[in-house]
């Protein structure tokens, strides 16, 4: 019939499935804008090219006569019948933010008056003016700071309850707690995460598939433990099933992997390869949430070590190793493990060794203030916990002292109100001990470059962490100056007031 639609810049909720669109058609009808939150682009479409822009398939009547074989030509408004899953399905095609202040992830200071242009899912230019061309979409900054979304280098999406709760939760019920928490995740401005030990990989498509919204995933499949190692969960009276007992619950779903000597390790980070993973996760020392294992246990030979980092390194990728004790960061470290995470009682020795490799310390703080609040643990566990944060003072001046690369890390994972708050809590934790700009460089260049170590199976091809041409569509508008008050990153709600991940716009507070 040739007529077209006219697509207004509007607000959609996520919620909706039978909402007014705005059109004109030839004979001069509109209709108004109402209940949107994602911004689409003001351009005239054939209706098969608005299905085609959407992904999605779109039903159309005429609400006032009723004829389906003519649906616009005497037609008041239509109502357009969307399955409407996630503001992710609406894509931008150019979009012009300007206004802001732009924090440089590079040097670690500001840039005022900026303006940057978005095309697709890239940054396509970075700019101290206006530019005076169209765009889809404009969005005045107001001065506030724009930055790079957010990077977490250490988060378990799969374990969405305490260790007690996670052995009586249904499996059909974690994936709906798991969407849940990579949507929450994504809404504190996290558009990346590096996960580190959990069935991930459902998730993972979902969220690129426009299914749930959530943060790009880096998953590092089933944790590799050995028996009685940090990542040992079985009962006491679970027989090993290297022992020929039957695997667990959890082994089944893929949380963790028992593989002792070096052909099983072999076998279970191959096996995690095959699942999609972009890098491995070894348990190689004692941990504070495990029963069996106390925490100055060093955890893998140098042999299983080597191997497990052999086939990772076969595969073009890298292992990150679970690490407290000073010898079991050492032995990681020569076996040439990249990320070491959590490293509280590293030692001199330690220390110089990650510098000299290039080695990244994926650390935490928040954790350190907020485990002994954690009513799940044990008293051994609480015992192990209390030893751990009395070793911990010392990691910060070796960081200093050699300049080791360290990220932003939260270790994520238990009930909502734990998982959130240790992201939430982590910036302020990290500026009590590291300037402000300095804590937003671990969030974002510095997390970007240690989940890039992926290389080839690195599945998201383009630069993380920076505002710079070229560079992923990742984009934040922080309401205030985080250089000169961190705290509030803490309170995302409030104070994050745009949220684009590859382009696409989850959250804005700017529209007029």
């Amino acid at each position: 019939m040739g007529h077209e639609v006219l697509l207004y810049r509007v607000e959609v909720s996520e919620s909706v499935h039978h909402t007014a669109i705005p059109f004109e058609q030839g004979c001069g009808h509109k209709m108004h804008v109402r209940n949107f939150h994602a911004l689409l682009p003001r351009r005239h479409r054939p209706i098969a090219q608005y299905e085609k822009l959407l992904g999605l398939p779109v039903a159309m009547m005429c609400t006032t006569h009723g004829d389906t074989n003519c649906m616009y030509k005497k037609a008041k408004f239509l109502v357009l019948t969307l399955p409407i899953i996630s503001c992710a399905a609406f894509a931008q095609e150019n979009i012009l933010v300007h206004n802001v202040d732009l924090f440089d992830s590079r040097s670690g200071g500001l840039m005022e008056d900026v303006s940057v242009i978005v095309e697709g899912n890239r940054i396509m230019q970075v700019s101290r003016s206006k530019p005076g061309a169209e765009f889809d979409v404009e969005i005045d900054g107001h001065g506030n700071v724009l930055m790079p979304g957010f990077i977490d280098t250490h988060v378990h999406m799969s374990i969405v309850g305490s260790t007690h709760e996670m052995s009586d939760l249904n499996w059909d019920y974690v994936p709906h707690k798991m969407a849940k928490r990579s949507r929450d995740m994504l809404h504190r401005g996290f558009t990346t995460v590096r996960d580190l030990g959990g069935p991930v990989f459902g998730l993972r498509r979902a969220i690129e598939e426009g299914l749930v919204e959530g943060p790009r995933v880096f998953p590092s499949g089933a944790f590799v433990s050995q028996t009685s190692g940090h990542g040992d969960f079985r009962r006491p009276t679970d027989a090993n099933p290297q022992l020929g007992g039957a695997p667990t619950y959890a082994q089944h779903l893929g949380y963790y992997q028992l593989a002792d000597g070096v052909p099983a390790v072999l076998a279970a980070v191959r096996e995690n390869f095959k699942n999609g993973a972009t890098q491995i996760k070894v348990m190689g020392s004692g941990g504070v949430g495990s029963v069996y294992d106390p925490i100055d246990s060093i955890q893998y030979t140098p042999d299983e070590m080597k191997a497990a980092v052999q086939a990772a390194s076969d595969w073009g990728t890298y292992v990150a190793s679970h690490l407290h004790n000073a010898a079991s960061i050492v032995r990681a470290l020569e076996a040439g493990v990249m990320s070491v995470d959590h490293g509280f009682m590293m030692d001199e020795i330690g220390a110089r060794l990650m510098a000299k490799n290039g080695a990244f310390l994926s650390t935490q703080f928040a954790i350190l203030d907020i485990t002994l609040e954690m009513d799940f643990l044990s008293e051994e566990q609480l015992n192990k916990a209390r030893e751990v944060i009395d070793a911990s003072h010392g990691m910060v001046d070796l960081v200093k002292k050699h300049d080791i690369k360290i990220t932003f890390s939260s270790d994520s994972f238990g009930p909502d109100a734990l998982a959130g708050s240790l992201q939430t809590r982590e910036f302020e934790a990290r500026a009590r001990r590291f300037s402000n700009a300095e804590v937003l460089q671990h969030v974002t260049l510095n997390s970007a470059e240690l989940v890039e170590l992926s290389g080839k199976r690195n599945p998201y091809p383009g630069k993380l962490g920076v505002i710079e041409k070229g560079a992923m569509a990742d984009i934040l508008i922080v309401n205030g100056n985080p250089l000169n008050d961190i705290s509030l990153l803490g309170d995302p709600e409030t104070n994050l007031l745009l949220i684009m991940k590859d382009g696409k716009i989850y959250k804005n507070r700017l529209v007029k």
